[in-house]
């Protein structure tokens, strides 16, 4: 297996976000996959968490334990 921290670094520097602002903690291939998360909750139109679960390889608990403020605000807007 290559590894591919390396190249994740090197296009980290080249797109001057080497440094994570947020928390001082330094960015990984596996953040990535929150991001990637993240983003489906918030514009991946109707997707379900089952859908999620699935796609992520991982539960619906594990997802509304790290995701609950935005599960709730899915929610919200639903019901509105």
């Amino acid at each position: 297996m290559v590894a591919y921290g390396w190249q994740f670094m090197y296009l980290q520097s080249l797109a001057g976000i080497a440094g994570n602002a947020a928390n001082g903690q330094t960015r990984t291939i596996y953040s990535l996959r929150h991001t990637a998360m993240t983003f489906s909750l918030l514009y991946g139109g109707k997707i379900d968490l089952l859908t999620l679960e699935r796609n992520a390889r991982t539960s619906v608990q594990m997802i509304e334990r790290h995701y609950s403020k935005l599960t709730a605000t899915m929610a919200g807007e639903r019901l509105a």
